[in-house]
């Protein structure tokens, strides 16, 4: 399964499409160099099939592209680094 993730136009989230349907969003907020995670959603139809992950994952690989910091408030983007050591580095 292709998961596509993409910047919204707004600049304040990452929206998730699966074979062209909505499958999910990460919100965040940039305070200076620093991007703060404060909410992932999956929906129901994607649960448990790497949405949530390709979410993360993508933002975090954004983050590490421009030098920015992050703050992981969403419960779903901390466990994932969690299970991910390669981005410890990255939280402020």
């Amino acid at each position: 399964m292709h998961v596509d993730v993409r910047l919204s136009p707004a600049g304040d989230s990452y929206g998730a499409e699966v074979e062209g349907k909505h499958a999910g969003r990460l919100d965040f907020v940039r305070r200076g160099g620093t991007v703060v995670y404060t909410h992932t959603e999956v929906d129901a139809e994607f649960g448990g099939r790497g949405v949530g992950g390709a979410l993360v994952r993508a933002a975090l690989d954004a983050a590490r592209a421009e030098g920015a910091k992050v703050v992981p408030r969403c419960p779903f983007v901390k466990e994932w680094i969690g299970r991910h050591p390669e981005y410890a580095d990255l939280v402020a």
